[in-house]
């Protein structure tokens, strides 16, 4: 039966449309994969740099017909992020429904984030990619929060492998993590996990954490976080350390609020010796803990105490710390006391012996400012071995602002002040270890010590350098001091004995059975006057200390970055040449300052001033004033001239090796220069006058010396020779 032409014509049409509608849809599905590239990079990759005001490249997007987009080497990247692009991740898988997406609709299941490597920074406002970032994705107050269609939010995000590293120049911290992980659902079930952590605080410290796992609704971040760690490590000066720290920061009662509860040792020491245990609050930046070290003996760290040879002996050593430290957006403070008793401690530059049965105990109390990036110390209110202390100070660190000039700080600062209220002179000696001061032990003293010393060193502007107070000795006197240093036994005859080399001494009487000591008064006044100039020129007006030339050594040793120069009288010259031979440990020179104020009270001006021409050395084996100016001039010293002196003057630092001037007949260019600069400056401070310095001023240096005699090679070997001939001459003497 042959069908109506109009029926015929619909069963056409209807057949062409199918085919149509197969056609259309097979080439559509051919194209899909271009089309969903397509739709990536122009609604996606478009509408997240709009978000992010990045650039976000894509190597290579590769689009299935099963529901999964592939996005290869993405790269995040502005101005604001420096030279590293904010992040570069290797691969993003995700999972979507196909058929919902061929009818318009998108549903997403999953994305995975593979070889994330991201980079925070903060230096300065042009570039601050973490300030950023984090203000582009908090929500704003005041609008509504926009919803987003169902089937772009995925029901779960996975990251799985990355890398993570944060840098605030501004205030010096620092942190990088490895072996990122975590899921994301959508529910809001949050869990991230990271391995080998480690940073850097605001103070210069160093730490990390072996493992970190964190846990949290996405809902209420920072209310339901809990974080466990495992492994932590903080470096808080060289050879301490806190390690094995781990613990819990969780959900607390208050609102806002996380508990902390951790714990660890030493240096890997086993076992738990501290614990921390408070609150913080990461939205308004504050929170407070208390930091408790029981009571323990060194001998529990015995691993730390190995690798720190400088204690010695150290089962009897024990600590004893409880802090408070309390956090806040404009720095954190501190309080709480210590105590350390029973520490042995051997270093050869700090004594020839073990320093034994160290303590101190007391209170401290500071905090730091991290606007100006200040560490304080209110006070340290402190006692060792009946001894009453104070101490404040503080350390102002580079980048932080000056509170003075209200510019920041490019060098550091540091200020400190000591403080020994009144005490009896006895105890003060008495708290001192006898290995510390051995040739002081057995003084007797009366009288009351105190003590306030202020310094303050801006390495910006060294010349700036603040040292001033007293140390109140003069407040002492010594009732009774131990025979081989008693000072009184220098008024008259005594041997001196001299080091001509490490170890081998020679003796040398200074009194008038030696053919060669002088009497100051059958001094020529020009080679006194000439040490004055170069070596001390307050010496007879000051009691053994040039109290200004300490901070000029101070300022001059910053210079150099080590101490190189020192600040020695001719007093403190005498102790360290006469009673206590060179040596050059902390020991020694307490013990130069102690008797330098003990020698000042017992011996004029005068007499320790003969002492002093008659044992100093002015060249290989040529000691005394009276030896000397017969060797380099064939004169008596009452005859030398003020060239002759400003020369002695000039070899006094180094006499044996400035002694080959002697040996070529000729002084050298500097020597001369030398020379010229110090009769001017004795003119200036009256040590000559103005005729004897224009008599002078021009008058060459001639040295007692015939070279048609003696070769310059022999003249050295001679030198060498009288040396080994003094030493074969007398026993070694050990002081």
């Amino acid at each position: 039966m042959q069908l109506p032409w109009y029926r015929r014509r619909a069963v056409l049409i209807a057949g062409v449309s199918i085919a149509g509608l197969i056609t259309a849809a097979l080439i559509l599905y051919g194209l899909y994969p271009r089309i969903g590239a397509w739709a990536i990079r122009k609604k996606v990759i478009a509408r997240l740099e709009k978000k992010l005001d990045r650039d976000v490249s894509v190597g290579d997007i590769q689009v299935t017909r099963g529901g999964k987009a592939v996005l290869k080497d993405v790269i995040i990247k502005g101005p604001r992020d420096g030279n590293e692009p904010l992040a570069h991740i290797a691969r993003v898988i995700i999972n979507y429904d196909f058929w919902a997406s061929v009818h318009g609709a998108v549903r997403v299941s999953k994305v995975r984030v593979e070889g994330l490597r991201a980079v925070a920074v903060r230096n300065g406002p042009d570039n601050d990619n973490f300030s950023d970032i984090v203000r582009r994705f908090r929500k704003r107050p005041g609008k509504r929060k926009r919803r987003i269609s169902g089937g772009l939010r995925p029901e779960v995000v996975v990251l799985a492998g990355g890398s993570f590293r944060y840098d605030d120049a501004t205030s010096g911290v620092s942190l990088a993590g490895e072996k990122l992980a975590a899921v994301a659902k959508r529910g809001g079930v949050f869990r991230a996990e990271a391995a080998n952590l480690r940073g850097r605080n605001e103070l210069g410290q160093t730490g990390g954490v072996d493992k970190v796992v964190l846990t949290a609704d996405l809902h209420h971040l920072i209310d339901s976080a809990q974080i466990e760690l495992a492994g932590g490590r903080v470096r808080l000066w060289r050879g301490m350390s806190l390690t094995g720290i781990a613990g819990t920061v969780a959900k607390g009662a208050a609102p806002g609020r996380l508990v902390v509860d951790l714990a660890g040792g030493y240096g890997g020491a086993r076992g738990q010796l501290w614990d921390a245990k408070g609150w913080v609050d990461p939205r308004k930046a504050s929170g407070s803990l208390a930091l408790r070290a029981d009571r323990f003996t060194f001998d529990r760290i015995k691993s730390v105490m190995a690798r720190t040879p400088v204690v010695v002996d150290y089962a009897d050593t024990s600590v004893n710390v409880a802090v408070n430290i309390d956090v806040s957006r404009a720095g954190l403070t501190f309080r709480g006391d210590m105590s350390l008793g029973g520490l042995n401690i051997y270093h050869p530059k700090l004594a020839d012996g073990t320093l034994r049965n160290l303590e101190v105990a007391g209170k401290v109390r500071g905090g730091f400012d991290r606007k100006s990036r200040t560490l304080h110390l209110d006070s340290a209110d402190m006692t060792s071995h009946g001894v009453a202390f104070s101490a404040s100070g503080s350390l102002s660190l580079p980048g932080g602002i000056d509170p003075d000039t209200g510019e920041r700080r490019e060098r550091k600062r540091l200020a400190a002040r000591l403080v020994v209220p009144p005490v009896p002179c006895q105890t003060v000696l008495d708290a001192f270890p006898d290995k510390l001061l051995p040739h002081v032990q057995g003084f007797e003293l009366g009288g009351t010590f105190k003590t306030n010393l202020h310094v303050d060193v801006d390495m910006a502007r060294l010349d700036d350098t603040v040292l001033e107070g007293s140390v109140g000795i003069r407040g002492c006197k010594v009732k009774k001091a131990p025979k081989p240093m008693n000072v009184k036994r220098l008024k008259k005859e005594f041997v001196h004995y001299a080091e001509v080399q490490n170890g081998k001494w020679i003796p040398i009487v200074v009194g008038e059975s030696n053919p060669d000591y002088v009497p100051l008064w059958d001094v020529s006044p020009y080679v006194v006057k000439a040490f004055l100039t170069t070596e001390d020129g307050r010496f007879f007006r000051h009691h053994g200390f040039i109290i200004h030339e300490f901070r000029s050594a101070l300022i001059k040793n910053l210079k150099a970055g080590y101490f190189k120069y020192g600040a020695s009288s001719i007093t403190m010259q005498i102790v360290k040449n006469v009673m206590l031979y060179r040596a050059k440990t902390l020991s020694r020179k307490l013990e130069e300052l102690f008797l330098t104020w003990y020698i000042e009270t017992v011996l004029t001006k005068d007499r320790l001033m003969e002492i002093y021409v008659n044992v100093i050395e002015y060249g290989p084996g040529i000691y005394g004033i009276g030896r000397a100016a017969q060797h380099y001039f064939a004169k008596h010293p009452r005859e030398i001239n003020p060239v002759e002196a400003a020369f002695f003057s000039t070899i006094l630092p180094s006499p044996k090796r400035r002694y080959k001037q002697y040996c070529h007949n000729k002084p050298s260019r500097w020597t001369m220069r030398y020379i010229a600069t110090i009769l001017k400056i004795m003119l200036k401070r009256n040590h000559i006058t103005q005729e004897v310095y224009d008599e002078y001023k021009d008058e060459p240096l001639v040295f007692n010396r015939n070279l048609d005699d003696v070769s310059v090679r022999q003249c050295q070997k001679d030198a060498k020779r009288a040396m080994a001939k003094a030493k074969a001459k007398h026993p070694i003497f050990a002081p």
